[in-house]
């Protein structure tokens, strides 16, 4: 798992104090120095968000990356593949008013979906004059397993592909369907699987790596979300980046921290955190992760960090 380190340094690892006795380490390398990170290309990006079970916050990080990306006058589309917990309009306090998904599934069947008719399905939001278009997902969670398949959901997601600058796809809990899942991240330019930052978070990404394909691992980058020392003590970061890196051989493309005041307030106003607690923590790191993740831009601020260590 190829990851782009924005937030440790070699000065941070430290050895475990996070005990998983349930899971036996093997021996494992050094880890090797990490190549800088290329710039995608300009246009057409597809990202995923996936979780481990638990409901770890992939929805709202998908969703607020979204708004990063468009106030960085991208143009952006999200796309709610979370079939058994359709939430991208509920955490937004929306109403999907079209067909959505299942609209886009008909006419994916017919062989007749087309730019213009993907628009039709669309909801634009628009916060503040930023704009992001949803493709809402199911009205209700699936009866089906999965009820769209692998080849109709990447011919969707290249046609939407074809029209924005970055299409985001909320995948929801990746062990609802290992095959399913799998296809979207083989499928997409950069995929983020996203876990809790405490010791069950922890055993819940180390169960969903051991059933996830390699190929489907070779793009994703781990976001560990909800970090706080209430549960790991002193320099939590560190515990689990050493943690991780040991059990798993994955480090850690970014923290985000357990900033509760600034994500229940954006859940209680149905907002993007940007557009609600500019100043936040968790609005920083989400910034950053944008900036450095997925633009490949960086502040003088970020050139000194990282030069320094």
């Amino acid at each position: 798992m190829t990851m782009l380190r924005l937030f440790e340094t070699d000065e941070e690892r430290l050895e475990p104090t996070l005990q998983m006795p349930a899971v036996q380490p093997e021996p494992q390398p050094q880890p090797k120095s990490q190549p800088e990170p290329q710039p995608l290309a300009s246009g057409g990006q597809t990202l995923s968000f996936g979780a481990t079970p638990g409901s770890p916050g992939a929805t709202s990080l998908a969703i607020n990356v979204a708004f990063e990306l468009a106030l960085a006058k991208h143009n952006v589309c999200l796309i709610d593949f979370d079939f058994h917990s359709p939430n991208l309009l509920a955490t937004l306090a929306q109403e999907s008013i079209t067909a959505g998904l299942m609209g886009a599934k008909r006419l994916l069947s017919q062989q007749r979906l087309t730019g213009d008719e993907l628009n039709r399905f669309l909801m634009v939001l628009n916060f503040d004059g930023t704009k992001v278009s949803v493709l809402p997902g199911l009205g209700s969670p699936a009866k089906e397993t999965t009820p769209l398949d692998v080849d109709s959901a990447t011919a969707l997601i290249a046609l939407a592909k074809s029209q924005f600058d970055y299409v985001l796809i909320d995948v929801g809990d990746l062990t609802r369907n290992l095959e399913f899942s799998e296809g979207i991240l083989k499928s997409v330019d950069l995929s983020f699987l996203i876990c809790a930052g405490d010791p069950i978070g922890v055993r819940r990404f180390l169960w969903l790596k051991q059933r996830l394909d390699e190929t489907a691992l070779e793009s994703a980058q781990l976001i560990v979300n909800r970090v706080r020392e209430s549960v790991l003590g002193d320099n939590p970061k560190r515990q689990l980046a050493d943690t991780l890196w040991r059990l798993a051989n994955t480090e850690v493309c970014a923290f985000l921290p357990n900033d509760s005041l600034a994500f229940d307030q954006a859940l209680l106003d149905g907002l993007p955190i940007q557009l609600l607690k500019k100043a936040s923590p968790a609005r920083h790191a989400v910034a950053m992760l944008v900036r450095q993740g997925i633009l490949n831009q960086r502040s003088n601020l970020d050139w000194r960090m990282a030069r320094h260590g």
